[in-house]
């Protein structure tokens, strides 16, 4: 029954029966009735839009289309497009034609048309029961499962620029089976949602599915279109086979060799002209498909958005404390609870107890009641399977192992060898012992070189970006990475989709080990503080990324690193990344349990220097309790703080501290702990502008404790010098988990030039107030644009030679080293095959 047919028939009962009560029964049953009907239409479509992921050979039929029908219409005199190559539905209804009216016998239309009589008797039975619908050719389809198909239009209908490894990461998490990269780019492209984002391929692929879906839906009933006894009479039924009658037109239309006998033909089949440039437009893009009559979608009522599900699902997959209730009331919803609850059961999210990391670092509860316990100490990879490269059977890259070969009776010409310096300093950091350990599986391959090596010496080369690395022509890096080539972009980002935060966390965690076994870092006094990176991505909430208060207090998308430094040695401890969103009092607790108390031993702790992020009391509370330890902070001024500032104030026992400044302190007794903590009101004479310090030394007078907070500075030269010379603000990629795997690469490379540092101790790279040079330094010095040649030394080695003297005697000073470091069995890179470098200094120019 036709909506119009329905409309008509109601009217009709409702102007007949409006005041009789059995005519209204009627009237309700048969509305009952209707609407059953269009639910069950809809229940239909919606099961059918989950079948249609097109394999190869169904893409590349639909894609040769357009064209076909395109260079039939140029080939032809006529205006109206119709029949063109390969298409098997002319085929067939040709073949039905002749049998049907013609009366042609089955094995002369069988041997015409080269196909068996078995052929088009199937054919027959097909148009019988679902008229010429049941002619189109039968497609292939990629066996998925719905629900990821469902995932993957969400995602990108709500947010168009969001990563394939932000969809995969979903899936795992909703426990969606076989979901893979892979799959996922079938279903974007399946649904026009490909690299170039164009909208009309979305355009393009929306209508292809509805047609789809519409093909399918008629074909889930036997209709009997046509009758087999009266094959002549039955064979044009344009009432009930509305495929049929718009094929007839085009046909007919094809025939007419001047376009103004186009409009009686519309006449005689009642296609107004409108209608009919609409079909040939839609004959155009799909061919023969693009004729389909389309069976239109009901309208179940208020419907959430694309985005307002998306974002529930990642909250409650977050957050499993969150309810419907919760929920509505968390997001600030102005809708029924009953939606919300269809999105919980279309995804089962009720079922999940346990809390998915999706969007980065989760904000945690402050815990009620903070307790002492004793730390997880542990040694690093490298110190406890020293022999892990020969028991896994990793093996040399082999291209490399070809190359290293040709350098015995070759030179390669090198501008950059501060990679290859640097190597193996790298090495002994352990990160291939790491990487095998800790890594994903996608970091476990048989060659024992990685990305991460690469991307960690690309950084100390100097590459700002992985663009400007693979656009230079020297092969400096992939030599000291071990290999022969540069790899791609495409290889650098698609090897850290799999890398997740608790991998990094393991490996960040490991380095900081390494490094205190190498006595890089001592762990005494450390200071703590946060980075503001403003994210430069086009579409950073796509990104998961979320706002965060820069140097002027706008809030902004960025990345927000945060960071442990070691204020006696100069280096960093440990970096994370911070969610925007994760203020003070939830991140603090977890970054320190997580990435402090797992490296440094309490006992070892000494003094902690904190910025004004970390201003509550009960952060305070938290770092005395935990750490044991004294804590001086510069305190923001928030309700609690003020109220002290001006209890302090009001003393009036000013005295001055420095030229411009005058100071004031009172002692307060902190709760919980009952132990004294004296606050600082440091004051400008001129502005009459305020500070607020805080530390447990109360045997400390205030102008002691305002000039040893200055042992925090090294934290903030440190960030500037992570931003100027490692590129921290360069992070590969704009994901969470991308970001954080870039901040372990700057991690490694700024221990690794550390240990570098104290081995080779160059005078020249040392200040009167024992200020270590920075990176800059040392590629100005050796590590960038020198000319040098790279071959084989006689011992097996590689060797390096500098070609343009040595003026100020560094780099004789680290061949000894070097040599030195030889004989101790230090001098070797596990992923050149176990060989060392060797360096040679001569002067082309010396005459």
């Amino acid at each position: 029954m036709s909506n119009l047919q329905n409309v008509s028939f109601q009217s009709f009962f409702l102007k007949k029966t409006k005041n009789t009560l059995k005519f209204s029964k009627i009237w309700v049953t048969i509305s009952i009735i209707y609407l059953v009907d269009k639910f069950v239409q809809i229940e239909y479509f919606l099961r059918y839009t989950d079948i249609m992921v097109l394999t190869d050979s169904t893409w590349n039929y639909f894609a040769q289309i357009p064209f076909r029908v395109r260079s039939a219409l140029a080939h032809s005199q006529s205006s109206v497009p119709f029949e063109y190559e390969d298409e098997p539905f002319f085929k067939s209804y040709d073949a039905l034609c002749r049998v049907w009216v013609d009366r042609k016998t089955q094995r002369a239309v069988a041997d015409s048309h080269s196909v068996s009589r078995q052929t088009l008797k199937e054919w027959e039975t097909s148009f019988i029961d679902y008229g010429a619908v049941g002619l189109l050719p039968e497609l292939s389809f990629a066996n998925i499962d719905s629900r990821l198909e469902q995932l993957i239009v969400l995602i990108k209908s709500s947010r168009p620029h969001e990563r394939s490894s932000h969809a995969l990461r979903l899936a795992e998490a909703l426990e969606i089976p076989g979901a893979d990269l892979e799959q996922i780019r079938l279903l974007q492209r399946c649904h026009g949602y490909g690299q170039r984002m164009n909208k009309k391929d979305i355009e393009y692929f929306k209508g292809l599915q509805h047609i789809l879906n519409s093909v399918a839906k008629q074909k889930t009933k036997k209709t009997d279109m046509h009758d087999a006894k009266q094959r002549a009479k039955t064979f044009l039924n344009f009432n009930r086979d509305h495929l049929q009658q718009r094929v007839e037109l085009m046909k007919t239309l094809f025939q007419c060799p001047k376009k103004r006998q186009i409009r009686p033909v519309l006449t005689t089949f009642g296609i107004s002209p409108n209608r009919f440039y609409v079909l040939k437009n839609r004959y155009m893009i799909y061919g023969i498909w693009g004729l389909v009559d389309l069976v239109q979608q009901g309208r179940t009522g208020e419907k959430i958005s694309s985005e307002l599900e998306l974002q529930i699902i990642e909250q409650r997959l977050m957050d499993t404390s969150l309810s419907t209730t919760k929920m509505i009331k968390k997001l600030n919803l102005k809708c029924s609870k009953a939606n919300v609850q269809k999105v919980y059961k279309r995804w089962g999210l009720s079922r999940f107890k346990k809390p998915v990391l999706i969007r980065g670092v989760l904000s945690s509860p402050v815990p009620a009641k903070v307790r002492h316990k004793e730390s997880d100490m542990k040694q690093s990879i490298k110190s406890r399977m020293p022999d892990l490269i020969a028991k896994a059977r990793l093996k040399v890259n082999l291209s490399f192992c070809r190359f290293i070969k040709t350098l015995s009776h070759r030179k390669v010409v090198i501008s950059n060898p501060g990679a290859i310096i640097a190597a193996p300093f790298l090495d002994q950091m352990g990160v291939v012992e790491a990487l095998h350990t800790y890594g994903p599986s996608n970091f476990q391959p048989v060659d024992i070189t990685n990305n991460i090596i690469v991307n960690v010496l690309r950084i100390i080369a100097g590459f700002p970006t992985i663009h400007d690395y693979t656009m230079n022509s020297d092969r400096s890096v992939a030599i000291a990475a071990g290999l022969s080539l540069n790899p791609t972009k495409s290889r650098f980002y698609d090897s850290f989709d799999t890398l997740r935060f608790e991998h990094l966390q393991a490996l960040r965690n490991d380095a900081s080990r390494r490094a205190k076994e190498l006595n890089i870092i001592e762990g005494k006094h450390i200071a703590i503080d946060y980075h503001c990176d403003p994210c430069d991505s086009r579409f950073p909430g796509d990104k998961a990324l979320s706002k965060s208060p820069d140097k002027k207090g706008d809030l902004v998308y960025a990345h927000r690193p945060q960071i442990i430094w070691d204020s006696m040695t100069n280096t960093i401890i440990n970096i994370a990344y911070c969610e925007g969103r994760s203020r003070a009092p939830s991140a603090l607790y977890r970054f320190c349990e997580d990435n402090l108390f797992k490296i440094i031993d309490i006992d070892v702790l000494e003094e902690i220097y904190a910025d004004s992020e970390y201003t509550g009391e009960k952060q305070l509370v938290y770092l005395m309790v935990r750490s044991e330890s004294d804590i001086t902070m510069c305190l923001k001024q928030n309700p609690k703080i003020k109220k002290w500032k001006e209890e302090t104030i009001k003393q009036e026992e000013w005295q001055d501290y420095e030229k411009d400044y005058r100071i004031t302190s009172r002692d307060f007794v902190l709760p919980e702990t009952g132990k004294e903590f004296r606050f600082i009101v440091k004051q400008n004479k001129e502005t009459m502008e305020t500070r607020c310090f805080g530390s447990t030394h109360t045997d400390y007078s205030p102008v002691k404790i305002l000039n040893s907070y200055h042992i925090r500075w090294p934290v903030e030269t440190g960030i500037k010098d992570l931003i100027e010379n490692y590129f921290l603000n360069r992070p590969t990629g704009t994901s969470p988990e991308k970001v954080e795997a870039h901040y372990y690469c700057v991690m490694l490379a700024r221990m690794t030039i550390d240990y570098f540092r104290s081995i080779l101790c160059c005078r020249e790279w040392q200040s009167p107030e024992d200020w270590k040079c920075v990176l800059s330094t040392i590629r100005t010095s050796m590590f960038s644009n020198q000319n040098c040649e790279l071959s084989r030394h006689d011992s097996g080695d590689l060797l390096l030679i500098f070609l343009d003297g040595d003026r100020y005697g560094i780099k004789t000073e680290l061949a000894k080293r070097m040599e030195q470091r030889k004989k101790a069995g230090l001098n070797k890179v596990s992923w050149w095959g176990d060989i060392g470098v060797r360096i040679e200094i001569k002067d082309q120019y010396e005459v």
